[in-house]
């Protein structure tokens, strides 16, 4: 029952992406990014009402769900390409490093952080039993301190605009990125803690905003002039992350671990 709730909450994301792509299609100017058609609060509307069913689903998710500790190859896999696309994005933006500014200097530089732990938290999912990716915690909050640069970089160096919706949903798009890998990296070193309520929400958000939302509007730019190579890829990688997080969600509603039964 919590797997078909959680799989019902993953196709409504996938209807708002559908209905994001026909918004961007038909009613948005890709230029400015305002809306053409309709109020820009009904978008936002329908994004907050999937995120308040993402934070009532996350009550089904046990508060040590099992299977976050130890072997999950899904898991791996996407941690795997997630440290493949920053790597990519990473040689990316160095290979124009005289034409970036300080902060994207400094977030190439992150972006390599970022990769390598997304390899080495993509190795320890292969594991039978519980391995930390490294001997220290220090590695994995190195690793999402991109994420941290870049959320602040969307709302604050951006001109971003509630009446703007495209950049906004990008904006909170790195947010809760950053949110679930935060989660995740706690998971990864603290498998027992009482996170499974979190992992799944920010999971679940992560896959909306990041996959379902944020994705489509950069591809929609791109397809038209209007956003650059390396900001596909970066928007790529976001949605990478997000489709991590859904399948983290579907893990966190798993059986709880033994000691909380």
């Amino acid at each position: 029952m919590k797997r078909f709730a959680t799989s019902l909450l993953a196709l409504v994301c996938l209807a708002a992406g559908g209905a994001r792509w026909l918004d961007l299609v038909n009613c948005t100017d890709l230029a400015t990014g305002f809306s053409t058609y309709g109020s820009y609060w009904v978008r936002y509307a329908v994004v907050g009402a999937v995120l308040l069913l993402a934070a009532l689903a996350s009550f089904l998710a046990p508060g040590r769900p099992a299977a976050l500790g130890g072997h999950n190859a899904l898991q791996g896999i996407l941690a795997f390409l997630c440290g493949f696309g920053f790597a990519a994005l990473a040689g990316v933006q160095i290979g124009g490093w005289a034409a970036l500014g300080w902060v994207e200097r400094i977030l190439a530089v992150l972006y390599l952080v970022s990769a390598l732990w997304m390899l080495l938290l993509g190795r320890s999912r292969f594991t039978e039993e519980f391995e930390a990716p490294t001997g220290s915690a220090v590695f994995g909050v190195a690793g999402t301190l991109s994420l941290y640069l870049l959320t602040i970089q969307r709302f604050c160096l951006v001109p971003t605009g509630i009446v703007r919706v495209g950049y906004t949903l990008e904006a909170l798009a790195a947010l809760v990125a950053l949110l679930f890998c935060t989660a995740q990296v706690k998971a990864a070193y603290i498998p027992g803690g009482k996170s499974g309520g979190w992992v799944f929400f920010t999971g679940m958000a992560a896959f909306l905003l990041c996959t379902c939302l944020a994705l489509p509007g950069v591809v929609c730019e791109y397809l038209v002039g209007q956003a650059a190579l390396a900001e596909l890829i970066q928007a790529a990688c976001i949605g990478l992350v997000g489709l991590s997080g859904l399948a983290y969600a579907f893990t966190a509603v798993g059986p709880a671990a033994e000691e909380e039964k």
